[in-house]
C-alpha cells in the first residue's frame, strides 16, 4: 500500500510517501480501505516530535479516517489511538462507527474528532440554553465544531476569528464574530490558549466556565491564571479537555450523535481543502499556515 511516514524529527520533520505492506487486523480489529484521513495540528507536532507518546520516526500519522470495511463494504469512521491514517489502509481498534448514508467520507473527518471534542466539551462545562459562549479560534477544525454545537444547545454564541475572511464566513453561517473588549461570558472554548489566554480567563461571568482543549497559539504564559484570583469571588472553573481521557464506549456513543445530527442537517462538515495523500506535506503547511477554514482532507 502507499502511505506517509515520518522519516526524521531534523527540520521540523519530513512527510515522504511510500511502499508498505499491507497491514494485517488482529483479533478485534478492522481494516478499512480508507477514502479520507483528517489532518489535524496534533500531526503537525507529531511530525515535529513534539506530541508525547509517538513512537520514534518511521511512523505512519493520522488519528482519524472514514472508508469502507475491507470484506464487507460497511462504511465507517474511525479514530486510529496509534496512528496510521496517512495511507490507503488502516487497521481500527475499538472506535469503529457506521456512517450514515447523508454523511461522505470527507465530511466525516470533517466533523469526526473535532466535533466529538466539541460536543463533549461543552456537555462538560454544562452549557444551558441562553448562556453566552465566546469561541475562540472559531473558523479552525474544533472551534467550528463547538460553534456549531453551543448553538444546537440553545446558546448565544459569538464566533472569535483575527481573519477578516473567515469572519465573512462565519456570518454566513449565522454566527456572529462582533467580540466586544467589555464583553463578558458564561463560558470560553479555547483551543488556541497562547499568550492570550490569562486575558480572556479575565472575561468569566460569575459561575463561568473556561474550557481549554489545544494550544494552536502555543502555550500559554506561566502566570496565565494569576487572574483567576482577582475572579474568586466569583466563583470561576478553569478546565482542560482532550479525548484521550475518554472511555472508547463513551466516543462511539459520542460520535454515532454526532453523525446523526450531521444526517438531520443540524451539524455541519467543513474541508477546507481536500489533498491527494502524495501531497501531505502541502496539506500540513496549510494547516501551519493559519489559513485553514474547518479541516484539511488527505485522500488517498
Amino acid at each position: 500500500m502507499k502511505a506517509i511516514t515520518v522519516h526524521s524529527f531534523d527540520d521540523g520533520g519530513a512527510l515522504h510517501l511510500v511502499d508498505l505492506p499491507d497491514p494485517v487486523p488482529g483479533p478485534g480489529q478492522t481494516l478499512i480501505e480508507v477514502e479520507a484521513a483528517g489532518v489535524g495540528y496534533v500531526d503537525v507536532m507529531s511530525r515535529r516530535g513534539q506530541y508525547p507518546g509517538f513512537p520514534e520516526p518511521g511512523f505512519v500519522p493520522g488519528l482519524e479516517v472514514a472508508g469502507v470495511v475491507r470484506g464487507t463494504g460497511e462504511r465507517v469512521y474511525a479514530m486510529l489511538g496509534d496512528g496510521g491514517g496517512y495511507a490507503e489502509l488502516a487497521v481500527a481498534g475499538d472506535v469503529v462507527v457506521e456512517l450514515p448514508p447523508e454523511v461522505s467520507p470527507a465530511q466525516a473527518v470533517a466533523l469526526g474528532a473535532n466535533a466529538l471534542t466539541a460536543s463533549l466539551l461543552l456537555d462538560r462545562a454544562g452549557v444551558a440554553p441562553g448562556e453566552s459562549v465566546l469561541v475562540r479560534g472559531a473558523s479552525g477544525g474544533v472551534g467550528l465544531m463547538a460553534a456549531q454545537v453551543a448553538a444546537h444547545l440553545g446558546a448565544e454564541v459569538t464566533a472569535s476569528t483575527r481573519s477578516t475572511a473567515h469572519a465573512g464566513r462565519l456570518n454566513g453561517l449565522g454566527f456572529s464574530t462582533r467580540d466586544d473588549e467589555n464583553a463578558s461570558y458564561d463560558v470560553v472554548v479555547d483551543p488556541v490558549a497562547g499568550a492570550e489566554l490569562g486575558r480572556h480567563l479575565g472575561r468569566l461571568r460569575p459561575d463561568g466556565r473556561y474550557v481549554v482543549c489545544g494550544a494552536a497559539g502555543g502555550l500559554p504564559a506561566p502566570d496565565f491564571a494569576a487572574g483567576l484570583v482577582g475572579l474568586f469571588p466569583h466563583s470561576p472553573s478553569l478546565l482542560m479537555f482532550s479525548l484521550s481521557s475518554v472511555t472508547p464506549e463513551r466516543l462511539r456513543s459520542g460520535l454515532k450523535t454526532v453523525f446523526d445530527l450531521a444526517a438531520r442537517g443540524v451539524l455541519r462538515g467543513v474541508a477546507d481543502a481536500a489533498v491527494p495523500l502524495a501531497q501531505a506535506s502541502l496539506a500540513h503547511e496549510r494547516l501551519e499556515s493559519g489559513s485553514v477554514f474547518g479541516k484539511v482532507v488527505l485522500l488517498p
